[in-house]
C-alpha cells in the first residue's frame, strides 16, 4: 500500500448519523463503501472512527458505540477492506464537537463568560479539562489499532470563547471583561487562548508519532481564514503533518486558502476538502459535475492534493449514481494528478502577501463586553476579520493581473526568490519578524504595508510607533481614525471601512496620497452632512499613501484597508499601485480573460517547472476560451514543454528571457511541463 503523501486523490464519507431511531446506520456494508470508493476511482478514502455525536463506529471500552450498529465493528472491517484493495484508509476521529463526552461529564463542558454552555445541537468539550484530554488520548489508543494509513483530528479549534472553571485554572488570573485589542491583557488572554488549543493539539498527534511514529497525522485548519475566536496559530499547524481542512466560500476563497495552506504545511502535498453538497448543513443539493472537477483542479494546479466529501444516507446506504458520476470527474483529473504526484511540487512566485494570524481579528469589537459578543456561527460561516478581508481583497487583483503569489507567514524565514512583499494589516509582529522585513527591504525588496502593520509586537505591547516605521518612512500619530474613512490621490478619493491608524511622513518620504475624514462621527443620529452616508470633509495633513527608499529597496504604506472593498474604485487604485510594486509575470495576452488564475509552480527536485492555468468563471458552465495566446516571463529557457492533458508536445517559443504558449480551446485548466 502507497503512503499517503503519494495520494492526489482522496475521499470522505461524511458520517455524523445518531442513533436516535434502530434503523440508523442499520444497512451500512463495508463491501459497498470499499465498492463505491473503487468505483470514484481515488487513492485515499477517510472512514469514520467517531462522529460529533460522540457515537463510535468499533466496539469501544472509552466511550458510547453507535446503536445501529448492534456491535458490528464497521469502521474495522471497512479499514481492512480498504487497504486490501490498495486503498489508502485514514480514521477521521473529532475533538471538542463531542456530543456524549459533554453530556456524560458536565465538568467537562464549555462554557461561556455567564457559565452558560451553547444551546442547539453541538455540545462541547474544553480540551482544557484533565479529564477531558485523557478521555481523548484513550479513544485515540483503540483507533489506533486498526492498520490505518492516517489520522485527520476534526474541529480543533475554539467554537466560542470558553471560560469554563478548567480555562480560568488554567489561565491563572482574572479573565478580561472587555475585548479590547489596544490592550496588552486582552492580547495577553488571547494568546493563551491560542497557546492552549495548540497544546492540545501538539499532545494528540505527539501520542499518534508515540505509537507510530510514521504514521501521517493533522489536526483540522480550515479555520485559519475565520479570525480570533477559533484560536488558530502557528504552534497549531506545528502539530500537523500537513495542512488540511474543508472550505465553502467559493472560488476567490479557495484559490487563496490553498495557498495559505501550502504555507502552513510541512509536508507535501497539502488536502483541500470539497464538500458534493453546497454545504455540510444541505444534504442533498448536489453541485454540478463542472464545479466540482474545477475546485479539484484548482487544488491541483497550486500543488495540492484534492479531497472530496460526500455525505452517508441515514440508513448507512450510498448513492451509487454520484460514485459513478465521481469516476468520470477523477478520470478527467488524472493526466493533472499524474503530473502532479510525479514531481511533488511548491508554488513559486517573485510576489508573496504576509498572512499574520495573530493580527487576524476584528477591531469592531472593540469595547464589547465578552458578556455581549456574539459567538454564533461555525467553522463553515463567513467571519469578519480584516488581515482575511485585505489579504482576499490583495490575492483577487493579483489573480486578475496574472500575477502568481504565495502566502508567508510569521514563520517564513527564507524570502529568496522574492521580489514583493504584501503586508496587509499585520498589527501584531514579533522583533525577529520586523527584522527579517527590513532586511528584505534593505537589500533591494518591494514592500507594500497597510494600516497598522508591525504597531504592536505578538504580545500587544508597543512602542508608540511602528517596529518598521524606519521603513515605512512614516510615524503613528497616536490618533486613529473612525470607522469611515477616506484617501485621496491625485487619482480620486477612495473610501475605507475600518479604523485606521492616522501618520505623519517623514522627512524624505514621498506623499502620493491624505487621509480625508467625514465631518461627523460616522453614524451620529443627529450630526451629519448627508443622512444615508459619512461623505469625505476636510483633507487632513495625515499621509495616506507614501513611498520611501529604504536601502536599496522601496516600500510603500497605504493607511487604509481599502482591498477590503472589493469595488471597482478602490480595486483599480490598488490595481495601478500593484503595477508599481510587483513584477509582471504576463507580458502580453491575447483572449486570456482576468478570471483565469495562472499558477507556477517547481518540481521537488528543482528541475522543472509546472505552469498552471484555470479558467474558472462565475457563472458555470464555463464559457470556453479560444485562441489563447500569452507571454511570461521566465528565468530560465525550458529545453522541453509537453502539455498534460495529452501528453503532446508542444513547440518552444522562448525568447529573451520570455516564453510565448497558445491554446486553441481551453475549457476549464491546463498545466504545461516545463524541463530545464
Amino acid at each position: 500500500m502507497k503512503s499517503l503523501y503519494e495520494c492526489y486523490s482522496r475521499l470522505l464519507i461524511d458520517n455524523h448519523i445518531s442513533d436516535r431511531k434502530p434503523e440508523y446506520m442499520s444497512r451500512f456494508d463495508p463491501r459497498e463503501y470499499a465498492r463505491m470508493v473503487r468505483l470514484a476511482g481515488v487513492e485515499s478514502s477517510m472512514v469514520y472512527a467517531c462522529d460529533h455525536n460522540g457515537n463510535c463506529y468499533y466496539p469501544t471500552r472509552t466511550g458510547h458505540m453507535h446503536g445501529g450498529l448492534r456491535g458490528r465493528d464497521i469502521f474495522g472491517e471497512t479499514v481492512e477492506l480498504l487497504g486490501q484493495s490498495g486503498i489508502v484508509p485514514v480514521a477521521y476521529y473529532t475533538v471538542i464537537y463531542h456530543n456524549e463526552s459533554a453530556l456524560s461529564h458536565p465538568e467537562w463542558r464549555m462554557r461561556d463568560s455567564h457559565g452558560a454552555e451553547r444551546e442547539g445541537r453541538y455540545r462541547f468539550s474544553c480540551p482544557n479539562h484533565p479529564g477531558y484530554r485523557k478521555f481523548c488520548l484513550e479513544q485515540l489508543d483503540e483507533i489506533l489499532r486498526y492498520p490505518l494509513g492516517g489520522i485527520f483530528i476534526d474541529m480543533t479549534f475554539w467554537p466560542l470563547v470558553c471560560c469554563c472553571d478548567a480555562c480560568r485554572a488554567a489561565y491563572g488570573k482574572p479573565i478580561p471583561e472587555v475585548i479590547d485589542w489596544n490592550d496588552p491583557e486582552w492580547v495577553d488572554f488571547q494568546r493563551f487562548r491560542e497557546h492552549s488549543l495548540a497544546e492540545f493539539a501538539c499532545q494528540l498527534t505527539t501520542h499518534v508519532k508515540a505509537l507510530h511514529p510514521e504514521l501521517p497525522a493533522t489536526c483540522q485548519f480550515s479555520p485559519v481564514l475565520h479570525g480570533w475566536r477559533f484560536g488558530l496559530s502557528s504552534e497549531l499547524a506545528a502539530a500537523n503533518d500537513y495542512s488540511s481542512g474543508d472550505f465553502y466560500g467559493g472560488k476567490l476563497q479557495q484559490r487563496f486558502a490553498a495557498k495559505v495552506f501550502a504555507a502552513y504545511s510541512h509536508q507535501t502535498p497539502y488536502e483541500f476538502m470539497t464538500s458534493r453538497c453546497v454545504t455540510l448543513y444541505d444534504h442533498t443539493s448536489t453541485k454540478s459535475d463542472e464545479e466540482l472537477y474545477l475546485h479539484a483542479v484548482t487544488t491541483l494546479l497550486n500543488g495540492g492534493a484534492y479531497f472530496f466529501i460526500d455525505a452517508i444516507n441515514s440508513d448507512g446506504t450510498l448513492e451509487e449514481t454520484f460514485y459513478r458520476r465521481l469516476r468520470g470527474i477523477v478520470h478527467k483529473l488524472e493526466p493533472f494528478r499524474e503530473v502532479i504526484a510525479r514531481h511533488r511540487p511548491h508554488l513559486s512566485a517573485e510576489t508573496g502577501i504576509y498572512f499574520s494570524l495573530e493580527s487576524n481579528i476584528n477591531t469592531a469589537t472593540n469595547g464589547v463586553p465578552l458578556r455581549d459578543l456574539n459567538q454564533s456561527g461555525g467553522n463553515m460561516n463567513r467571519h469578519n476579520c480584516i488581515v482575511t478581508d485585505e489579504t482576499l481583497g490583495f490575492g483577487e487583483i493579483l489573480n486578475r493581473m496574472h500575477i502568481p503569489y504565495k502566502v508567508l507567514n510569521e514563520c517564513t524565514g527564507d524570502f529568496s526568490g522574492l521580489k514583493t512583499i504584501i503586508i496587509p494589516y499585520a498589527a501584531y509582529m514579533s522583533e525577529a519578524e520586523a527584522e527579517r522585513l527590513r532586511e528584505f527591504v534593505r537589500n533591494g525588496g518591494m514592500l507594500l504595508a497597510t494600516g497598522p502593520t508591525s504597531l504592536y509586537d505578538r504580545n500587544g505591547h508597543s512602542t508608540g510607533d511602528f517596529q518598521l516605521a524606519d521603513v515605512f518612512g512614516v510615524d503613528y500619530s497616536g490618533q486613529n481614525s473612525d470607522r469611515v474613512n477616506y484617501l485621496k490621490t491625485a487619482d480620486g478619493i477612495f473610501s475605507g471601512y475600518a479604523p485606521s491608524p492616522l501618520v505623519t511622513a517623514r522627512s524624505g518620504t514621498d506623499v502620493h496620497g491624505f487621509a480625508v475624514l467625514p465631518d461627523f462621527p460616522p453614524g451620529d443620529p443627529d450630526a451629519y452632512a448627508s443622512i444615508h452616508s459619512d461623505p469625505p470633509g476636510v483633507r487632513t495633513d495625515y499621509a495616506g499613501l507614501t513611498e520611501n527608499r529604504f536601502g536599496q529597496g522601496t516600500c510603500f504604506y497605504l493607511y487604509s484597508a481599502l482591498a477590503t472593498e472589493r469595488h471597482y474604485s478602490q480595486q483599480s487604485l490598488l490595481r495601478k499601485l500593484l503595477e508599481r510594486c510587483a513584477p509582471v509575470f504576463v507580458t502580453a495576452s491575447r483572449n486570456l480573460p482576468e478570471s483565469a488564475e495562472l499558477t507556477l509552480l517547481e518540481s521537488e527536485d528543482r528541475r522543472t517547472l509546472l505552469l498552471g492555468i484555470v479558467n474558472y468563471q462565475e457563472e458555470l458552465p464555463n464559457i470556453p476560451l479560444i485562441d489563447v495566446e500569452f507571454t511570461v516571463r521566465l528565468p530560465v529557457s525550458p529545453v522541453r514543454i509537453v502539455r498534460a492533458s495529452d501528453g503532446r508536445e508542444i513547440p518552444t517559443d522562448y525568447r529573451n528571457g520570455e516564453l510565448t504558449l497558445s491554446l486553441e480551446r481551453l475549457d476549464h485548466a491546463e498545466l504545461f511541463i516545463l524541463n530545464q
